[in-house]
C-alpha cells in the first residue's frame, strides 16, 4: 500500500474514532478541550511516527474549526488535499463535528438582505505571475469563489512562455471580473504590482497576491472588509495560513499569534523580531488603498511584501483575523530561497528609503531609526548569505556594502559568516579538481 493510501486509511479510522467517541446525546454538553483529549487519545495509539505527525497537524485543524479559527471550508480543504478525502464522503466524517459547532454557535443563521453592488466596498486583487499557468488558475479560482460581491482581479503577466495567454483567455476571457494585462519584456514582481495597481487598483481594498498562492475560506474577503470598516484605524488586516510543503505533501498551520489590532509603532519598530511575526507573503492581507497611497507606493522601487507592510505602519495599525484563510506554497522556486544581488541591494535601499521617511515624515528620531536600520540591513544581508550567496565575490561584495552603508554591523556579518565563505571556497576547489580530473 503506498504512503498516501496509507495516510487516507489512518485519516478515516481517526475521525470515524473520533465520532463514535461524541456521543450524540451528550454533543452539546461536550467542550472543545474534551474533544481534543479525545483525539489525543486516538493519536497515540498510532505507532507509525510519520502518520502520527499528520494526524497530529489534523488535531490541530479539527480544534481550530471548534474554536472559530477555521472556517468549514478550510477544515473541508484540509480533508480533500493532505488525506485525498473524497468531497462526498467528508460530510459523513464530519457531521457530529459540525453539529456542535452549529449548537454552541450564537450567530444568526439567517443570511442578510442583498444589497446592491455599489454598497459593498470594492476590492481590487493584483496577482503577478511568469511561468505558473497551473497555480495562477487555482489562485484566480480561489478569488472568484469568494462570496465577497464586489471584487475585481488584475492578473499581469511578466512575458510568460508557458502558455498563460492562451489560458487567460480561453479561461477567463469572457469573465468581466477579470483584467489580463501583459508585458512585451520581463520586469519583475515588484514593478509589475505597482504598475497593475496604479493601471486597475481603483477598489477602496486592495490584495496583492502571488500567482503560486490562493484563497480557502470562501468567506476572507468578506471578513476582512468587515473588519475593516469596524476598525478604521488600521491599514491592513492579515490571517493565519497553511503552508504547503509540496515536495512533502504535507500541510501545516502557520499561526501569527498576534492581537486583533497592534498600534503602528509597536509593529514597525518591532517587524519580524520575536512576537512580531510577518504574515507569509501578502496572500490573505487586504490592504486599504488610501493607506497605500498616502505611504506612496506609485513611487515605490520595489513592491515587495515587506516594503509595503513597512509603509503602511507609518499610516495606521495593523489588524489580524484569528483565522486559516489560505495556502502559501513552499516549492523551491520561491523568490525569497533565489534571491539574485541586485534584488538584495534595491531591497536595502528601500529599507533606506522607509528610514529616512519615519525620520523626515513621521517623527521618529534618527538614533532609534539608524539602529531600526542596522538590525533590518543584519537580518536582510544574513539571508542572502545563507541561502543565496554562490561564491567569495558574493560574500566580499556584501561585506563591502555593509561597511559604507551600516558600519556597526560589518564586523558582525564577517566574524558571523567567515566559516560558511571557507566552506563554500573549499566546496569550489573539490569541484574543481573532480571536473579536471585530479
Amino acid at each position: 500500500m503506498e504512503h498516501s493510501e496509507v495516510l487516507q486509511q489512518a485519516c478515516y479510522v481517526f475521525l470515524n474514532d473520533l465520532n463514535d467517541e461524541i456521543n450524540p446525546s451528550s454533543a452539546h454538553q461536550m467542550d472543545n478541550t474534551e474533544i481534543v483529549q479525545k483525539c489525543r487519545l486516538i493519536i497515540d495509539k498510532e505507532q507509525n511516527p510519520q502518520i502520527k505527525a499528520f494526524l497530529e497537524t489534523l488535531s490541530e485543524v479539527i480544534h481550530a474549526y471548534l474554536t472559530e479559527r477555521a472556517s468549514e471550508d478550510s477544515l473541508r480543504f484540509y480533508l480533500s488535499e493532505q488525506f485525498s478525502i473524497k468531497n462526498e464522503e467528508i460530510d459523513g466524517l464530519i457531521h457530529r463535528l459540525v453539529a456542535i459547532t452549529k449548537q454552541s454557535s450564537d450567530t444568526d443563521s439567517t443570511h442578510p438582505a442583498i444589497r446592491p453592488l455599489a454598497e459593498y466596498p470594492k476590492v481590487s486583487i493584483i496577482i503577478t505571475t511568469y511561468n505558473r499557468k497551473g497555480f495562477l488558475y487555482q489562485a484566480i479560482q480561489s478569488i472568484l469563489k469568494q462570496d465577497y460581491p464586489h471584487k475585481e482581479i488584475t492578473v499581469i503577466d511578466d512575458c510568460s512562455s508557458d502558455g498563460t495567454e492562451e489560458l487567460m483567455y480561453q479561461s477567463f476571457g469572457d469573465e468581466p471580473r477579470v483584467i489580463y494585462m501583459r508585458n512585451e519584456t520581463n520586469s519583475g514582481p515588484g514593478n509589475n504590482r505597482r504598475k497593475a495597481f496604479a493601471a486597475h487598483a481603483d477598489g477602496e481594498y486592495v490584495l496583492f497576491l502571488d500567482d503560486d498562492d490562493y484563497l480557502i475560506d470562501m468567506n476572507y474577503l468578506s471578513k476582512a472588509v468587515d473588519f475593516h470598516i469596524l476598525h478604521p484605524e488600521i491599514s491592513f488586516v492579515a490571517a493565519n495560513v497553511f503552508l504547503e510543503y509540496s515536495k512533502a505533501k504535507q500541510l501545516k498551520i502557520s499561526s501569527l499569534q498576534l492581537s486583533r489590532v497592534i498600534k503602528k509603532q509597536d509593529y514597525f519598530m518591532n517587524f519580524e523580531k520575536k512576537g512580531y511575526p510577518k504574515p507569509s507573503s501578502t496572500l490573505t492581507t487586504v490592504f486599504k488603498r488610501e493607506a497605500l497611497m498616502a505611504m506612496d507606493i506609485l513611487h515605490m522601487n520595489m513592491v515587495n511584501d515587506a516594503s509595503i507592510y513597512l509603509r503602511s505602519l507609518l499610516i495606521g495599525d495593523a489588524g489580524f483575523i484569528d483565522t486559516i484563510a489560505g495556502v502559501y506554497r513552499l516549492h523551491g522556486d520561491n523568490i525569497t530561497f533565489n534571491l539574485s544581488q541586485g534584488f538584495l541591494i534595491e531591497n536595502l535601499e528601500e529599507k533606506m528609503l522607509i528610514k529616512n521617511m519615519a525620520v523626515q515624515k513621521y517623527g521618529y528620531s534618527e538614533q532609534e531609526m539608524t539602529e531600526w536600520f542596522n538590525h533590518n540591513a543584519y537580518d536582510t544581508i544574513s539571508y542572502y548569505l545563507l541561502n543565496s550567496a554562490k561564491d567569495a565575490t558574493d560574500f566580499k561584495f556584501m561585506y563591502h556594502w555593509a561597511l559604507n552603508h551600516c558600519p556597526p554591523i560589518y564586523n558582525q556579518l564577517r566574524n558571523e559568516f567567515r566559516t560558511k565563505l571557507i566552506k563554500k571556497q573549499l566546496l569550489r576547489i573539490s569541484l574543481l579538481r573532480t571536473l579536471l580530473g585530479r
